[in-house]
């Protein structure tokens, strides 16, 4: 398992953990609850109070606990998509109930998400949790060398853009209060779905992946091989993306891309890839091009060397760039400054941001957030990164 996996399963677990615990009663918890009341326990159950489908795997049933809705099992004449049925010989009536509760919100949830389907003229496989709804056309594919289908996959993105967004509001210090609507991704497999979807849903079309920032943050992409090699380099893409929708979400709803602070947008979407990859290679308005190349990825390296040798990109140039102004060079300095502010002051970093929104110039916003002039701040960055930085 990558580095990058074992953190974002291990912020997943953390995140969803109890989740919807009155209906997700394991074996271990069942009996111990039966134990605590004094009563038998339940042979059929284990005193959990509700069994896997019998339309369904068991591991998939599982998956089911971790979201308020699937397409894919939505309609089963079973389970109405929970994955679960009562127990039918200990009647427990609080998981009887948690599950009733869940078929009801599956049920409305359907009709809440059918726009999807009426837009793209057809059923589209998509998922809803906490904070997002992913819609999920890939067929498959191989996640660390094992192949997976297209249900399962829908499940673990999801999964993993719930650690995104609680590794994203832990690092920003953050709650959900800051954010209005769900956040909405699209991951196609054929090329004319994502141009379509690009247009009906984010306003734009390209091959390469679209955004929609503000208030219906929304991303579409196609995630087929042609596009992206593998599925850690779909997830890197995602990551970066979503990390741009979070952003720009967050109150004040506003994008600050295309308002001379694409270094601060830019530089914290590559922060998470960084985070979690140690490699940066998610360039906005030039994924169309898929052989774009900085360095290897490899930012602190090539920061490092640039300071070492006198050839950053001036502080005052690349503070005055929108997203797609930004050379290669200024991403990697601008992954570094958001790097260092926030190492030094969450809360002031998210003040900044407010104040970058409300359209105050870097310089300003930079000395009213922390304190220091733009040429203060590059002397005490080049000190870190010459302090912190590898060499090799």
């Amino acid at each position: 398992m990558t580095t990058a996996a074992r953190i974002l399963l291990v912020i997943g677990l953390l995140a969803w953990a109890g989740a919807f615990a009155p209906a997700a009663i394991g074996h271990d918890q069942g009996l111990a609850i039966a134990a605590a009341q004094d009563a038998p326990v339940c042979k059929k159950c284990q005193s959990a109070g509700r069994l896997p489908c019998t339309e369904h795997e068991r591991e998939i049933c599982a998956l089911e606990d971790a979201v308020l809705y699937c397409s894919v099992i939505a309609d089963c004449p079973v389970c109405h998509g929970v994955g679960f049925i009562p127990c039918p010989d200990c009647q427990n009536a609080p998981v009887r109930a948690k599950i009733e509760e869940k078929i009801a919100s599956i049920a409305a949830r359907k009709v809440a998400l059918a726009y999807i389907d009426t837009t793209m003229g057809r059923s589209i496989r998509k998922a809803e949790s906490q904070h997002f709804v992913l819609v999920w056309e890939m067929d498959r594919l191989k996640v660390e060398k094992k192949w997976i289908e297209s249900h399962e996959l829908l499940h673990l993105y999801l999964k993993r853009l719930e650690a995104l967004y609680t590794d994203y509001c832990a690092r920003m210090q953050i709650t959900d209060k800051e954010f209005v609507e769900k956040f909405r991704v699209f991951v196609w497999q054929l090329p004319q779905d994502h141009a379509d979807a690009g247009l009906r849903f984010c306003r734009q079309s390209a091959k390469g992946g679209v955004k929609l920032m503000g208030q219906t943050p929304s991303y579409s992409v196609c995630g087929n091989k042609q596009n992206f090699q593998d599925d850690e380099k779909l997830h890197r893409n995602i990551v970066h993306s979503v990390t741009h929708l979070i952003l720009s979400a967050q109150r004040p709803v506003a994008w600050i891309g295309n308002i001379k602070a694409g270094w601060l947008d830019e530089g914290l979407a590559h922060f998470f890839e960084d985070r979690y990859w140690s490699i940066c290679d998610t360039y906005c308005f030039q994924e169309a091009n898929t052989n774009v190349d900085f360095k290897g990825g490899k930012f602190r390296l090539a920061v490092r060397k640039m300071v070492d040798e006198g050839k950053t990109p001036p502080i005052a140039e690349v503070f005055e760039q929108n997203v797609d102004t930004l050379t290669l060079p200024m991403h990697a300095v601008s992954f570094s400054y958001v790097e260092c502010l926030l190492n030094k002051d969450p809360a002031k970093f998210n003040d900044l941001v407010k104040k970058l929104k409300a359209k105050v110039p870097t310089r300003d916003a930079l000395k009213q957030a922390f304190g220091f002039s733009v040429m203060d701040f590059e002397n005490q960055w080049k000190s870190w990164v010459l302090q912190t930085y590898p060499t090799k």
